[in-house]
């Protein structure tokens, strides 16, 4: 059974790929007078905001389910619950204001978190009980993880370079349709094959 996140992964890959339509659209009206290239940058980094939120959604998902005892206890790791969130939750008036004030403090220390690169996807996940994910859900975990990580990589220099060539200053690094297209498609194969296990 998929994840209760995998339906709003699908809606937000959705809305990436339309970015890059849009901007297939764009270049072909203008007969490439316009340069739609931002648009795919756009997307890659969408994209990767999509793998973000995704995971998000999982560990806190699955960080309340261990905090009420519906899941089984994850690994060693830390929620960040202060002594007042935990006596705000213990003077809860019943389970649902309970549980509305647990997500609340959990989502609130996972929004200081980013879980893009795999490493740091790995550890948030086995916090909760979700155990080497990338030997579990890939046949080469190696692949997966590079494969990933030049995504996470792409976007980093589009997020805070302007995708410029650091080889050859003052140009900008090309993107076409099918590259961010080609990236879209390693981020929806990786939720494809991590979901299940989150499960």
């Amino acid at each position: 059974m998929p994840t209760r996140r995998l339906g709003d992964f699908a809606s937000d890959i959705t809305r990436t790929t339309d970015l890059v339509r849009l901007g297939q659209a764009i270049g072909g009206m203008t007969n490439g007078l316009v340069d739609a290239t931002d648009l795919y940058r756009a997307a890659l980094v969408q994209g990767v905001a999509a793998w973000d939120r995704y995971v998000h959604g999982v560990v806190l998902d699955r960080a309340i389910e261990i905090l009420f005892g519906r899941l089984a206890s994850g690994g060693a790791g830390r929620t960040g619950l202060s002594i007042g969130a935990v006596a705000t939750l213990l003077n809860s008036p019943d389970m649902v204001t309970c549980e509305l004030t647990a997500r609340s403090v959990v989502a609130q220390y996972l929004a200081k978190e980013t879980y893009q690169r795999p490493d740091d996807v790995e550890k948030a996940l086995a916090m909760v009980g979700v155990k080497a994910i990338w030997s579990s859900a890939f046949a080469n975990a190696a692949q997966a993880k590079i494969a990933l990580g030049v995504v996470i990589d792409r976007r980093n220099r589009i997020v805070h370079q302007c995708d410029y060539d650091p080889v050859l200053p003052g140009t900008v690094v090309p993107l076409t349709a099918e590259d961010a297209l080609d990236t879209l498609r390693v981020i929806s194969e990786t939720v494809h094959a991590v979901d299940p296990r989150c499960a």
